[in-house]
């Protein structure tokens, strides 16, 4: 997470969002030769907007990482898949973002996206050449143009809303809502983007099965923070920030469309090895500079703060904000913002942040010796409340948490307790903190996913990570000689 500024990411001009808006006729999709409605973009518009939004998106995502041979390596990967896909000549520009975020994602005009994060749950090259064939087959398919629209339109109306009530708040609580208008608007593309990744992936000469294991990997994990938040686990059931399909169903399709492909499980190559050597040494989780997750506690050794979910919560950093997220769907954001000298707290979060918002009383209260103010206001579905803390005169850090009205008072411990463990560190703490990365190393004799599980920097849930990190879960065991991955701090 940075500081600040916190606004919301884009805001295109009401006149240019207008200009798009045409009638649409029907056109046939060039990736999959069936008949569809046109997009609004044109492929001259689709490049226009790709590159006005390709430094945002990375400077978002915490910019490009670092690692150049990393970067070739994937640059090379890309480049096999493109030769399999129906626009081989491209264009196409493939990002590493220096995210933990397990994420993969496309823009209009050819902008492909991975992050280290989700190269980090992948296990060999053809898994990696999956996900960048799904990619791709949104932007053959022209669906990358329509989620565009759909964006730009989300992004209007917050900056309308924004505009209108002078809100921070409200450019929050509309940026979360937006997501669940895109998640219903893509659910149907992502299936077809599957299959395109698919077809490209064994046209390259990979295994074709390797799209589906990585879905499942996907699935695994999250199944496995359903279990550190004590929540039932429902696979058929997208939570509130989901913009795909359950995955289960999208494991059971790419592996139909494997079948389809004409090869059986293992047949062709997968290049674990040399993926594996690709990743060895890679950065796990938040970059120092933007504070790190330590299973539950939050660290930023820059700006000399840190806090802890209670248990059974999960913490996941950003660099616009982190998420922390709990049973029964209940939510915080943290994030941080620039404060007037002079402006008392409690001012500042019922006229600034808060501005044209309804909320309580707001009351006063210390924070470990710092001054803090919170009120609470309907936030979408969600109870919220708005929780800020004077860090120094000028800065100010804020929670926006949501708990739903079934769960009554039964998570406020649980809230009192993450805002009261808000606290200022020494220089001495801050230095102690090192990043954490991947290892590669060999199964010997007698290593199991517990024992492995142990020499990770990880205090719970070792092993279940373990076998998550590996495409082990949900009891696998790994085989004497294997290379597989840990994560350890250096």
């Amino acid at each position: 997470m940075r500081l600040p500024d916190l606004a919301v990411l884009v805001r295109p001009h009401v006149l240019s969002f207008l200009a798009i808006l045409l009638v649409a006729g029907c056109m046939t999709n060039p990736a999959t030769g069936e008949r569809q409605i046109a997009p609004l973009m044109s492929e001259e518009q689709e490049a226009q907007a790709g590159a006005a939004a390709h430094p945002k998106i990375v400077e978002a995502y915490g910019g490009v990482y670092g690692d150049e041979k990393l970067g070739a390596y994937v640059a090379g990967v890309t480049a096999r898949i493109v030769k399999a896909t129906n626009r081989p000549d491209g264009p196409y520009r493939v990002t590493v973002l220096d995210s933990p975020v397990v994420n993969a994602f496309a823009l209009p005009g050819g902008y492909v996206y991975v992050t280290r994060g989700l190269m980090a749950l992948v296990n060999d090259e053809a898994e990696l050449a999956g996900v960048i064939g799904h990619e791709i087959g949104h932007v053959n398919a022209r669906h990358s143009a329509q989620r565009q629209t759909a964006a730009m339109g989300t992004s209007l109306l917050g900056a309308v809303l924004g505009a209108v009530v002078g809100s921070d708040a409200v450019n929050q609580i509309v940026g979360l809502g937006g997501q669940g208008l895109l998640a219903n608007y893509s659910r149907e593309q992502e299936y077809e983007a599957d299959m395109l990744g698919v077809r490209y992936l064994a046209k390259a000469g990979y295994d074709p099965y390797a799209a589906a294991d990585f879905l499942q990997s996907m699935n695994a994990q999250e199944e496995l923070r359903a279990q550190m938040r004590n929540a039932q686990y429902d696979a058929s059931r997208n939570d509130w920030l989901a913009s795909h399909p359950a995955t289960p169903s999208r494991v059971a399709a790419a592996r139909q469309y494997a079948g389809e492909a004409g090869s059986a499980t293992g047949q062709l190559p997968r290049n674990g090895s040399a993926y594996l050597s690709a990743i060895d040494g890679m950065l796990y989780g938040d970059d120092p500079e933007e504070g790190l997750v330590r299973d539950r506690e939050f660290i930023h050794p820059k700006l000399r703060f840190a806090f802890e979910a209670p248990q059974h919560f999960t913490v996941t950093n950003s660099a616009r904000m982190v998420l922390v997220e709990g049973p029964e769907g209940t939510v915080a954001q943290f994030d941080g913002a620039k404060k007037a000298d002079g402006v008392e707290i409690g001012q500042y979060l019922a006229a600034v942040w808060a501005k044209g918002v309804k909320v309580s009383e707001v009351e006063r209260f210390k924070v470990n010796g710092m001054s803090a103010a919170t009120a609470t206001a309907k936030v979408g579905k969600y109870n919220g409340r708005l929780v800020a803390i004077e860090y120094a005169p000028d800065v100010v850090y804020r929670f926006l948490i949501g708990t739903l009205p079934q769960t009554g008072a039964r998570y406020d411990s649980a809230i009192h307790a993450l805002v009261t463990s808000f606290r200022k560190i020494s220089a001495a703490e801050a230095n102690v903190v090192k990043p954490m990365r991947i290892e590669i190393v060999q199964v010997g004799s007698g290593d199991t996913a517990e024992t492995l599980g142990r020499r990770m920097v990880f205090s719970d849930h070792a092993a279940e990570r373990f076998r998550v990190l590996n495409g082990l879960w949900p009891s696998g065991q790994p085989i004497k000689g294997q290379r597989v991955k840990l994560v350890v701090a250096r």
